[in-house]
């Protein structure tokens, strides 16, 4: 039976965002499952320790690193205690909404055809799918699966470009992804600075960062998860929107609550953009 390692570095600052966690929590706990790494940050990290103790029944570390080197560096501390070849990258606020048996099957066919990446959340009416089908794809029931090599690359940058499209990401978070590319991309993003450092948004490879390249890609035929309150650019898309979760709170709340922990975006990078820019363009 192939098995996955659950891995998180989250922050849970809000009592709104507890309940999405567990609620995030039940609608996956029964996958095949055998060791769960987990960071916490946030006020919450106690109550979430408490929750975890008592409903994970497999092998769980669990860490409250929140270190000044940030994000990336916390996260390759945890590395040694990943025990499976293939991640789960979990997202507090997104919800299965598959059966189990369906979510188990995935993680066999991600094992199965060698899968290093495949992102479970915002399917969008299977964007992906058509944008794939320029590629070198191969078709399976319930996924497609492409190469992301130089050619394949070169091909879907020209589809972008002629349909005047925004490029998507070649990394999200919210992915299946083997160890092997984790580890090669956790080490990428420890030395990049688009954001605060002590949030997650670096481990992201827009399609310009193609030093990710090469690994195989994999793509849902079907809705796996569903985030529970970000529409992600198409109205009527999450959970929320669709009336199928509690809207107890506010997106904008949410965000603001957590903006008073964390810039988004790293000033000392900004920063030192404008002085270039002023030194050399003016």
């Amino acid at each position: 039976m192939n098995k996955l390692t659950i891995f998180a570095n989250f922050s849970i600052d809000s009592e709104e965002r507890f309940l999405r966690l567990k609620d995030s929590f039940f609608s996956f706990r029964q996958g095949n499952i055998d060791n769960w790494v987990i960071n916490i940050r946030g006020s919450f990290r106690e109550k979430v320790k408490i929750f975890f103790a008592t409903h994970i029944t497999t092998k769980v570390d669990i860490f409250f690193y929140e270190s000044e080197s940030g994000w990336c560096a916390d996260t390759i501390n945890l590395i040694p205690y990943i025990k499976n070849k293939i991640i789960f990258f979990w997202i507090e606020d997104h919800i299965c909404i598959k059966n189990i048996n369906h979510f188990n099957y995935l993680i066999d066919q991600i094992y199965k055809y060698n899968i290093d990446y495949l992102l479970y959340s915002f399917f969008h009416d299977g964007k992906l799918v058509d944008r794939a089908k320029v590629t070198d794809y191969v078709s399976l029931k319930n996924l497609c699966y492409f190469d992301y090599n130089e050619k394949n690359y070169n091909k879907l940058d020209f589809w972008y470009k002629n349909k005047s499209i925004t490029h998507d990401y070649l990394i999200s978070a919210a992915c299946f992804i083997s160890l092997d590319l984790f580890k090669k991309n956790i080490f990428i993003s420890s030395n990049k600075y688009k954001y605060n450092k002590k949030l997650p948004f670096n481990f992201e490879r827009s399609f310009s960062e193609k030093e990710i390249l090469p690994f195989r890609n994999g793509i849902l035929k079907e809705e796996l998860f569903v985030s529970i309150d970000d529409d992600h650019g198409q109205k009527g898309y999450s959970l929320i929107s669709r009336g199928k979760y509690p809207n107890r709170i506010s997106r904008e709340e949410l965000l603001n609550i957590r903006s008073k922990n964390y810039d988004v975006y790293n000033l000392d990078f900004v920063t030192k953009v404008k002085k270039w820019v002023r030194r050399n363009l003016f």
